[in-house]
C-alpha cells in the first residue's frame, strides 16, 4: 500500500539551513524515477548518499528517500491510527518534519529508523487529539442524555480526572484503555520501555480512582 499524500512536504523555514526548495510537489516527489541527474540509480545509492545530496538542494534525492520509505512509515502511522486516512495524515507531517530537520541528523545512514521515529511520534501525538476530541464528545453525549443529572455530573467527573493527569499517564491509559494496545504495543509506539510503560499506566490508574474517591466523598 502506498501513501501518496506522505510525498506532499513543504519546507519554507527549513530552506536557508539545508538549501532544500520550499515546496516539493507530491507528483514530483514521488516520481523519483528519472528525474534529476541519477533518476534510474537512486535504488542504488545509500541512504546516506541521498541525505546528503537532500541537503545540498538536490529534491530528486529526497523524493527517493520518501518512495523509499513511505509504506513503512504508512504502516508504522496506520498501526497506530487505525485509519486510512488519519494515517496518510500523520505520514505526511513525519515526511514534513523529517524534510524541516534532515540536517540535524548527524548519522546520515539512519534516516531509516529515525523517519520511522518521527512517524510513530506524529500518530502518536494525533491519535492523542482524536482521542481527547472523542472524551469531549461522549462527555456531552453523556451529559445531553442524563435525565436526572447524575450521568452527567459522572460523566464530567470522569473527564477532569482523565485530562488532569500527567502527560505520559494519560497518552498511556488512552492507547490502553481506547486504542486496545499492550503495553508492549505502547512502548514501541512511544519509544519507552516497557517496563516504564507499566508504572505508567498503574500510576495512572491510581490517581484516577484517588480522584474519583475523592470527589465521590466530598459529594
Amino acid at each position: 500500500m502506498t501513501c501518496p499524500r506522505s510525498a506532499d512536504v513543504a519546507a519554507g523555514h527549513s530552506a536557508k539551513k539545508t538549501g532544500i526548495p520550499g515546496r516539493i510537489p507530491a507528483a514530483e516527489m514521488l516520481c523519483t524515477h528519472g528525474n534529476g541527474p541519477k533518476g534510474d540509480r537512486d535504488d542504488m545509492q545509500s541512504d546516506a548518499e541521498l541525505v546528503t545530496k537532500a541537503c545540498d538542494g538536490r529534491r530528486d534525492a529526497f523524493a527517493a528517500l520518501v518512495q523509499r520509505y513511505e509504506r513503512a512509515v504508512c504502516a508504522a502511522t496506520r498501526s497506530v491510527l487505525h485509519d486510512h486516512h488519519a494515517a496518510e495524515d500523520a505520514a505526511q507531517q513525519a515526511f514534513l518534519t523529517a524534510f524541516v530537520k534532515l540536517d540535524s541528523l548527524r548519522d546520515k545512514s539512519a534516516f531509516g529508523g529515525w523517519v520511522m521515529k518521527i512517524a510513530r511520534r506524529e500518530a502518536v501525538r494525533l491519535a492523542y487529539r482524536r482521542r481527547r476530541a472523542q472524551l469531549r464528545q461522549r462527555a456531552r453525549i453523556a451529559e445531553a442524555g442524563a435525565g436526572n443529572g447524575k450521568l452527567n455530573d459522572a460523566a464530567r467527573r470522569l473527564l477532569e480526572a482523565v485530562m488532569d493527569l500527567p502527560a505520559h499517564e494519560r497518552l498511556a491509559l488512552m492507547l490502553k484503555h481506547f486504542e486496545g494496545h499492550s503495553a508492549k504495543e505502547i512502548a514501541v509506539i512511544t519509544g519507552r520501555p516497557v517496563g516504564t510503560v507499566t508504572k505508567q499506566l498503574s500510576r495512572g490508574r491510581q490517581r484516577l480512582r484517588e480522584r474519583l474517591e475523592r470527589w465521590n466523598h466530598d459529594s
